[in-house]
């Protein structure tokens, strides 16, 4: 699995790359020198909108993709290119806001996050997912509904680029 460094203007699509499970370092106030360094030596993916930054990268010997258009052209060109399927699993996630790791807290466990949530939440939810580096926690509440559907739009728009790229090949 690839892991990816996100520039800054893809914000969007670090947190769709981490609803799918992969590690997408982002950060909105590093430099282009730092992130061309932690992309050459942890090995990702540089992922960017800035034309400059990918001929950088791509002289600096680093795995880069220029990305452009609307959020969901975005997403879609990453995922089609490299082979992510869109579909969000808490199970699989990555914390939307550190990127860290989550661990699954079940219903007997779940006394470990009371506090971390408001009681009507506590109460509602069986389930929840915890990051231990920022404190976050995840349930799938009534906003899962909307990122299910966002994967479907995803997975339609992946198919018409690729039906695209078929007809422009032939």
């Amino acid at each position: 699995m690839k892991i990816f460094m996100v520039d800054a203007m893809l914000g969007k699509l670090a947190t769709w790359l981490r609803l799918t499970g992969h590690d997408a370092f982002y950060s909105t106030v590093m430099h282009d020198e730092d992130l061309l360094r932690i992309a050459l030596e942890e090995r990702r993916v540089l992922l960017t909108s800035d034309a400059i930054l990918c001929r950088r990268a791509e002289e600096a010997g680093i795995e880069v993709m220029l990305v452009r258009g609307t959020v969901d052209e975005e997403v879609a060109s990453v995922f089609l290119k490299y082979g992510i399927i869109p579909e969000a699993d808490p199970a699989k996630s990555r914390c939307t806001k550190c990127n860290g790791v989550l661990t699954h807290i079940t219903e007997d466990e779940k006394h470990q996050i009371h506090g971390l949530v408001p009681d009507q939440t506590y109460n509602h939810y069986s389930e929840f997912w915890f990051c231990k580096y920022c404190k976050s926690v995840f349930f799938q509440g009534g906003q899962w509904t909307n990122i299910e559907e966002y994967m479907r739009r995803i997975a339609e728009l992946m198919k018409e680029m690729r039906e695209a790229s078929n007809l422009r090949e032939q």
